[in-house]
């Protein structure tokens, strides 16, 4: 029997060290096109001026790693993308937060760390938004003029007027509702909780059980609910208003991890692994959202004027879930 040369080294490696050993997996060096070599230049260029906290670093099949990390000491994450497609870069290039949706769907990239990834990639990118905006000079610096800016700024011109010209008849609005909601029962309850709430729960620690959170959110609404008779007034002020825009962090990490666990049912149920990531995306994107305070939920009680009553115990407010 001949053996190549790499052949005969295992043989030898395997006898030296007297147990079995494989070779590292080494994917083959990406060779993106022209058109893609020019994405990831801009791509790059604008990470390398964009991050000024925080840590991103690409990591390309083959080997070849970009590093992006600021100096500011505002946001401590760090994430590690790696890049199977190089039309990932053309798709961040010329669709901007849309097109790294798109890519992360159909799988031109993925994440080292499964669970926080995703997450930590949207909270450093809004960390790094909002440090730009509170530094006029960095403003100026990297504005509109920058060429992916520009490029993914004239796709989301054309996706908002394609938006605004787009009927919102009842047609439509039944299409649009249908494809989020009308999904089955089988579907949710494989990530809500038992009640099936699909909305915001009020946690009062961040290990808390979901069924428990949502049970202590559905108490609290009654309690705000004072029973009134026929009684109305014309008139009506907001007594109370309270942001749990944290706590729906935590619901969607819940249901985040309840979904994929159940990665297997949902394939049964004949939908695709795209449906999956697409889902995956929309939970963590969410999550960053409330995390970050850059959306907010809220809970607001209107009532006539001078019904103190509506007030309640004002020493009495949601439990912080921080």
């Amino acid at each position: 029997m001949r053996f190549t040369s790499f052949q005969a080294g295992m043989i030898a490696a395997n006898g030296v060290l007297g147990k079995g050993c494989s070779v590292l997996s080494n994917p083959k060096h990406m060779v993106p096109s022209l058109v893609e070599t020019g994405a990831r230049l801009f791509v790059t260029r604008f990470l390398s001026h964009f991050i000024s906290t925080g840590c991103v670093i690409l990591l390309e099949e083959g080997g070849t790693m970009f590093t992006f990390e600021g100096t500011s000491n505002k946001c401590s994450l760090k994430t590690v993308i790696r890049v199977h497609n190089p039309h990932f870069y053309w798709k961040v290039l010329t669709e901007a937060d849309l097109g790294l949706a798109d890519a992360y769907i159909n799988e031109d990239f993925s994440f080292v760390d499964k669970n926080d990834g995703l997450l930590n990639l949207i909270m450093i990118l809004i960390a790094n938004r909002d440090f730009i905006s509170s530094n006029s000079k960095l403003s100026k610096k990297r504005g509109w003029w920058t060429p992916l800016l520009f490029t993914a700024g004239l796709t989301s011109a054309k996706n908002f007027f394609k938006h605004a010209l787009r009927q919102n008849t009842l047609t439509q609005a039944r299409r649009n509702i249908s494809r989020h909601y009308d999904l089955s029962n089988d579907l949710f309850s494989l990530f809500l909780d038992e009640t099936m709430t699909y909305s915001c729960a009020v946690f009062k620690t961040e290990d808390e059980d979901l069924k428990d959170a949502q049970q202590r959110k559905i108490s609290l609404l009654i309690e705000k609910v004072s029973p009134v008779s026929n009684n109305f007034c014309k008139n009506c002020s907001v007594e109370h208003a309270e942001n749990i825009g944290l706590h729906y962090y935590q619901t969607l990490r819940h249901w985040r991890k309840n979904f994929l666990e159940k990665q297997s049912k949902i394939l049964a149920l004949e939908f695709n692994e795209k449906f999956i990531r697409t889902w995956e995306y929309y939970f963590d994107y969410c999550a960053a959202g409330f995390k970050s305070n850059t959306l907010g939920n809220y809970q607001i009680v209107f009532s006539r004027p001078g019904n103190v009553a509506a007030l309640g115990n004002p020493y009495k407010g949601f439990p912080s879930a921080s």
